[in-house]
C-alpha cells in the first residue's frame, strides 16, 4: 500500500524474452529471465528484471518520468524512462554488463543515470 491507501498494481513475468517478442504491461512488472538482444519490453510502471537486461525496456511508458529500472545485469541496448532516452550499447552483437552488481536506471535531471543498487538508492525510490 501506498500512502493514500491504493494498492500499487503490479505483473509478473517468468521466462526468457528472446529478439523479436514485445512484452507490454499497463502496471509495473517483474520479470524472472533475460531479455535478450531484440526483445523490448514496455510498461506504464516500473520493470525489475531478476536476469540480464540485454534488449530494450520502457519504463514510464505513460509519460512518468519516476519510474524505474532494476536489472540483475544491467546491458541494455537502449533505455527510455517518460520522456527520456539513452542509448547504452552500440557496440555490435556483443553486449558487455555495466557492472557485475545489480543496477537501477532513473531520470534525473533529464538524464538517465544508471548506479549501483544499493540500501541508500533504494531508499530514495519513490512509489
Amino acid at each position: 500500500l501506498n500512502n493514500s491507501g491504493d494498492t500499487l498494481g503490479g505483473q509478473f513475468y517468468k521466462g526468457t524474452l528472446r529478439s523479436g517478442q514485445v512484452l507490454e504491461s499497463d502496471s509495473s512488472i517483474v520479470i524472472l529471465g533475460d531479455v535478450n538482444p531484440g526483445a523490448k519490453v514496455m510498461s506504464a510502471g516500473n520493470v525489475v528484471i531478476l536476469g540480464s537486461l540485454k534488449g530494450t525496456v520502457y519504463a514510464g511508458a505513460n509519460g512518468n518520468d519516476e519510474a524505474f529500472v532494476v536489472a540483475l545485469e544491467m546491458a541494455p541496448i537502449q533505455i527510455r524512462i517518460g520522456d527520456t532516452i539513452a542509448r547504452c550499447n552500440d557496440s555490435g552483437s556483443r553486449v558487455k554488463p555495466i557492472s557485475k552488481d545489480p543496477m537501477i536506471a532513473f531520470v534525473e535531471d533529464e538524464n538517465i543515470y544508471i548506479e549501483k543498487l544499493d540500501k541508500d538508492v533504494l531508499n530514495d525510490i519513490k512509489l
